[in-house]
C-alpha cells in the first residue's frame, strides 16, 4: 500500500473509532445489570474463521433460531431438549437435570450460576433457548383434538431488493444474446421467500417453504411459480416410534463418515464435538442441497435403536458431452439457460438402515447405505480425479461406537466404500479432569480410494477422502471470569489434489481467551496460525481477532471488534489486512422495537486475506460478510413485534469501496464502487 492510502485508512478507522467513543459517552449508566448475551453475539460466536462454506452452517443455524424464537422451560426440559444445544457438553446436561431434580424447580435464570459446572458464557447462552416457569402438566401423549387449539402456526414472508443493477439483467444486442444466450439472468433481480410452520408441544412438525433466488424465472422456464419447493412432515417420542419423518429430513449417523447431511463440527472450541447425534431430523431450510426426500423414522425397544430410509431425490449435474456425470452442482441457482438445463438432469435414490445397542455406558452400532443415480459418475483423466466417484452404483457400511465412563469419553467410527475398496475412520478421546479442565484428541485417516458422496465429517478439505490428521485440543477455566482454548491440528493429504501436482501437508494452531471481568463487560481474543498450500505453493496464514463487549443498560449493548490477518509465502511475500468496526443494539423497554447498527472499515491488500464478519440479520437469514480491497460496510437492522401476532423486520446495508469503480465480475458485475440493499421479513404466528 503507498503511504498516502494507508493514511486515508487510518483516518477512516480513526472517524468509526471516535464515533463509538461519542455513542459510549453518551449513554449513561444508571445502575448494573446483568450482562446478557445478544443472539448476534451467540451467532459471532459459531462463525469463527475455519468455516469458508457458511452454508455448511446454515441447516444449524435455522434449528437453534426455532428454539430461540419458542425457548423451553427449563423445569420441565428433558435431557433429548437439552442435547438440542450444541455448545452443552453431557455433563452439563446431567448437572442441569440433577439440580432441578435435588433442589426443584428454578425460580429464574440466575439459579443457573448455582451450578458448578457451567461458566459464565454457558450460563447466558443457555438462557437464549429456555425460560423459567412453574413445571405444570406435561402430557407425553399427542391429542389429536388439541392440534389445532394448541399447536402453533406461522407464516413468514422475506423480500430482498437490491438498490443496483448488475451486468446479468442488462440486456445485451440482439446478435450478441443470439451467439450467448447466457449472457443474460432469466428472471428479475428480487430475491423472495415465502414459509409456512406448524409445531405442536415440540412433537409434532410441518412446515412448506417455496423459494425464488435473484435472477431466477418466476413462474416461467420450467418453474411453477417459485424455482425451489420443500415440504417437511416429523413426529416425535410417540410410544416405540422415535421419530418418523416424510418429505424432506436431514440424516446423521455415527461421526459422519457415510452419512451427515446435518452440520459437521469444526476445530473451534464453542461446540462440544463429543456429542452424540440425533439420526433423524426434519429439514425446513430454505437451501437446495444438504437434504433426503422421501421417509425415515427411528424405533426404539428397550436398548436397541433401528432407523431406516428411503430417499428420492432429482438433484443437479453437470453433464459431459457423452452423458456422464461430470460434478453435482450444488449452489441451487438457476438463473441462465445453462443453469436452467442443469436443473434436476440426474435423480438420485438412496435407501439403508442403521441398529444401534445403547447401554449406560456403552453404545455401538452398523449402518449399510446404498445410493443408485440415473446416470453414470464419469472420473475423467487428471490424475488428482483418479479415485472420484465413477459408475452409477454406490455402497457404504460403517460400524460406529462410544464409550463414556464418568470423566472419560471415546467414540469414533470405521467406515467402508465398495467403489476402489477405500476406507476411512475417525477416533476422538477425551478427559475432563474436573469442570474447569479438559484435553480431547482426534485421529482421522480418510483413504483417497474411499469414495463417500453423502459424507460430512472433521476435515481439513472439508471431504471424507485424502486426509490424515492428528487433533489436540485443551480448555481450561482457572477463574470464573476467564475461559482459555486451544488447538492444534497437523494434517496430510497422501494424494495429489486440485491444482496440487504432488502430496502436501499442513498444520493450524489457535489460542482464544474469553474474560468476564463484570456483569456489564467481556471481552475475547483470538490468534490463528496456519500453513497450507495453495495451487502447489506454501502459504503462512496469521489471524487476530480482539473484541470488547459492554452493556449500559437493559437497553444498550455496544460491541467493538478488530481483525488482522497476514498471508506469506516462503519468499518472504506478504499481503495483510484489518478490519475494525463495531456494532450498537438499543433494545425499548417492553421489547416491541429494536434496532442494531453495524459498521466496519477494512483494508485488505489481495483476496489472499480477506476480511470476514458476521453483522446483524433478518429472521432466518444469516449475513456471513467477506470483503477484500479498502472501503466500508454498514447495515441497520430494525425489528417491529407489532403486536403478539405480527412482527415486521427491514435492514439496509451498504458497501462503499474506495480501490475500485466495479464490484465483481461477470454477470455479477455492478458499474459502480457502491451498492445497497433492503430487505423486508413479515410474520404472522396464528
Amino acid at each position: 500500500m503507498t503511504d498516502k492510502t494507508s493514511e486515508n485508512s487510518f483516518q477512516h478507522l480513526l472517524w468509526i473509532i471516535s464515533l463509538i467513543t461519542c455513542i459510549l459517552q453518551v449513554c449513561v449508566v444508571n445502575k448494573a445489570y446483568g450482562q446478557q448475551y445478544s443472539w448476534e453475539e451467540f451467532v459471532e460466536k459459531i462463525s469463527v474463521d475455519e468455516y469458508d462454506e457458511y452454508d455448511y452452517l446454515t441447516p444449524l443455524l435455522e434449528d437453534l433460531t426455532e428454539l430461540h424464537e419458542h425457548p423451553f422451560n427449563l423445569n420441565t426440559a428433558t435431557k433429548e431438549e437439552l442435547e438440542q444445544l450444541p455448545f452443552l457438553t453431557d455433563e452439563d446436561v446431567e448437572e442441569i437435570l440433577a439440580y432441578v431434580y435435588r433442589y426443584g424447580p428454578l425460580q429464574s435464570l440466575g439459579e443457573l450460576k448455582l451450578i458448578a459446572r457451567l461458566d459464565y458464557q454457558t450460563a447466558q447462552f443457555l438462557g437464549l433457548f429456555v425460560y423459567v416457569a412453574p413445571p405444570g402438566e406435561k402430557s407425553k401423549r399427542i391429542k389429536w383434538k388439541d392440534l389445532w387449539k394448541y399447536g402453533h402456526q406461522e407464516l413468514m414472508t422475506r423480500l430482498d431488493i437490491p438498490l443496483y443493477k448488475r451486468e446479468g439483467f442488462i440486456m445485451p444486442e440482439e446478435d450478441v444474446l443470439r451467439e450467448n444466450p447466457n449472457k443474460v439472468y432469466l428472471g428479475n433481480g428480487l430475491y423472495h421467500n415465502i414459509r409456512y410452520a406448524y409445531r405442536y408441544k415440540g412433537k409434532l412438525f410441518w412446515g412448506l417453504t417455496m423459494e425464488k433466488d435473484a435472477g431466477e424465472p418466476f413462474g416461467s422456464y420450467g418453474n411453477k411459480v417459485y424455482d425451489a419447493y420443500s415440504f417437511h412432515f416429523l413426529l416425535k417420542d410417540c410410544g416405540i416410534l422415535r421419530t418418523l419423518a416424510l418429505g424432506d429430513y436431514r440424516l446423521n449417523f455415527g461421526e459422519g463418515l457415510v452419512v451427515n447431511t446435518d452440520f459437521s463440527f469444526g476445530k473451534s472450541g464453542f461446540w462440544n464435538m463429543n456429542k452424540k447425534t440425533t439420526p433423524v431430523k426434519k429439514f425446513s431450510s430454505t437451501s437446495e442441497t444438504s437434504f433426503f426426500r422421501g421417509m425415515a423414522g427411528t424405533v426404539g425397544v428397550g436398548p436397541v435403536e433401528v432407523s431406516v430410509f428411503y430417499s428420492y431425490l432429482p438433484v443437479d449435474a453437470t453433464l459431459k458431452k457423452d452423458g456422464n456425470i461430470s460434478s453435482l452442482k450444488t449452489d441451487g441457482l438457476h438463473r441462465t439457460l445453462s443453469e436452467v438445463s442443469k436443473k434436476h438432469n440426474v435423480t438420485e435414490q438412496s435407501a439403508g438402515g442403521d441398529i444401534t445397542w445403547n447401554a449406560r455406558h456403552f453404545s455401538a452400532g452398523m449402518l449399510m447405505f446404498y445410493q443408485h443415480f440415473s446416470k453414470s459418475f464419469s472420473k475423467g483423466e487428471q490424475k488428482y480425479r483418479q479415485y472420484y466417484p465413477e459408475g452409477k452404483n454406490f455402497m457404504n457400511a460403517s460400524l460406529h461406537y462410544r464409550l463414556h465412563y464418568d470423566k472419560f469419553l471415546f467414540a469414533g467410527e470405521t467406515a467402508f466404500s465398495n467403489t476402489y475398496q477405500g476406507w476411512a475412520t475417525l477416533n476422538k478421546l477425551s478427559y475432563r479432569f474436573s469442570h474447569r479442565y479438559s484435553i480431547m484428541a482426534l485421529y482421522r485417516l480418510f483413504a483417497y480410494q474411499y469414495v463417500g458422496l453423502r459424507g460430512n465429517s472433521f476435515s481439513e478439505s472439508g471431504m471424507v477422502k485424502n486426509e490424515s490428521g492428528v487433533y489436540v485440543s485443551l480448555e481450561a477455566s482457572p477463574l470464573n471470569e476467564l475461559k482459555l482454548y486451544a488447538y492444534f491440528d497437523y494434517f496430510y493429504f497422501p494424494w495429489v489434489k486440485f491444482a496440487t501436482p504432488h502430496t502436501s501437508d499442513g498444520y493450524e494452531m489457535t489460542v482464544q481467551a474469553d474474560w468476564v471481568p463484570d456483569k456489564r463487560w467481556n471481552a475475547s481474543g483470538r490468534y490463528q496460525l496456519k500453513r497450507k498450500e495453495r495451487y502447489g505453493h506454501p502459504y503462512l496464514y496469521h489471524k487476530l481477532k480482539a473484541q470488547v463487549q459492554c452493556m449500559f443498560a437493559d437497553s444498550w449493548n455496544v460491541r467493538m471488534f478488530g481483525r488482522y490477518t497476514q498471508v506469506s509465502d516462503l519468499g518472504g511475500t506478504h499481503v495483510s489486512g484489518y478490519m475494525a468496526g463495531g456494532i450498537v443494539r438499543w433494545t425499548e423497554k417492553k421489547n416491541r422495537v429494536s434496532l442494531s447498527l453495524s459498521g466496519v472499515c477494512f483494508d485488505s491488500e489481495d483476496y489472499k486475506a480477506p476480511m470476514s464478519f458476521y453483522e446483524p440479520s433478518l429472521l432466518y437469514a444469516f449475513s456471513f460478510m467477506t470483503l477484500y480491497g479498502r472501503g466500508i460496510r454498514a447495515a441497520l437492522t430494525g425489528r417491529w413485534n407489532i403486536s403478539g401476532r405480527w412482527m415486521l423486520m427491514l435492514k439496509y446495508g451498504m458497501t462503499d469501496y474506495w480501490d475500485r469503480d466495479v464490484i465483481g465480475e461477470g454477470l455479477q458485475r455492478i458499474n459502480s464502487s457502491c451498492k445497497n440493499d433492503l430487505s423486508f421479513l413479515l410474520r404472522y404466528k396464528f
